[in-house]
């Protein structure tokens, strides 16, 4: 008789909004959305869960992102193929919470790296960085070299608990929630370097054992990585 209470991600919340606004004819194939600050205002939200909306939105195939004309309703519109495909996302895990979770813990792991990395770990990292710098013209190969870098370095933590979170986010990292936005980012000029520059950077700090820098430059990547996303 009872169901089970499920905490709900409040960009579901605009999803069904928007989705039960085109079922009442209030919102037509081919209108196009508001800006995203008139429709963060209009629905009483932040940035962050807006921008996870839309992405869920475009997975859905709900809308489309046309270029310089914003989020547009999609002419097509399969309300059986978007239940199904939004109970899918419902289990994924919101990208802005992933980054609030890797600076609370990361920084911290970059830290432990720089003082317990053995020459082997050191290398290891090298290796995943060198990866990344062969990574320019393919999005898959990067973000795959992207998550074995951070592995890497919470590997050289030794810590086998700090090692299992780290885990589970770099494995919410191959979701398609957060695989939507980083798309989205991709071909931004000079994103590509600006990203490479921040693991260079990182890495030298674990390298030389300075732990202090690598928490500081690691907080840093992660912020950029955020203002990358909401970026319009």
């Amino acid at each position: 008789m009872f169901k089970k209470i499920r905490a709900r991600r409040m960009y579901m919340d605009i999803v069904e909004q928007i989705q039960q606004l085109i079922k009442e004819g209030k919102l037509k194939p081919g209108d196009k959305l508001p800006s995203e600050r008139v429709l963060a205002e209009k629905l009483g939200v932040s940035r962050p869960p807006l921008r996870e909306a839309l992405a869920a939105l475009e997975i859905l195939g709900v809308i489309e992102t046309r270029g310089g004309k914003g989020n547009v309703i999609k002419n097509s519109f399969d309300s059986i193929s978007f239940r199904k495909r939004l109970r899918q996302l419902e289990k994924e895990e919101s990208p802005f919470e992933i980054l609030e979770a890797r600076k609370a813990i990361e920084v911290q792991v970059a830290a432990i790296a720089a003082k317990k990395a053995t020459k082997e770990d050191i290398e290891a990292i090298k290796e995943s960085l060198d990866k990344l710098r062969e990574s320019e013209e393919d999005i898959s190969q990067a973000m795959q070299a992207d998550r074995e870098f951070h592995i890497n370095i919470a590997k050289a933590a030794h810590n086998s608990i700090l090692f299992s979170t780290m885990t589970y986010l770099m494995e919410a990292l191959k979701e398609k929630l957060w695989m939507k936005l980083k798309e989205k980012t991709w071909n931004r000029p000079g994103h590509f370097q600006r990203n490479l520059k921040d693991h260079e950077v990182i890495f030298s700090a674990i390298e030389k054992r300075d732990s202090r820098v690598a928490s500081a430059r690691m907080y840093e990547h992660l912020e950029n990585i955020e203002k990358d996303l909401l970026e319009e």
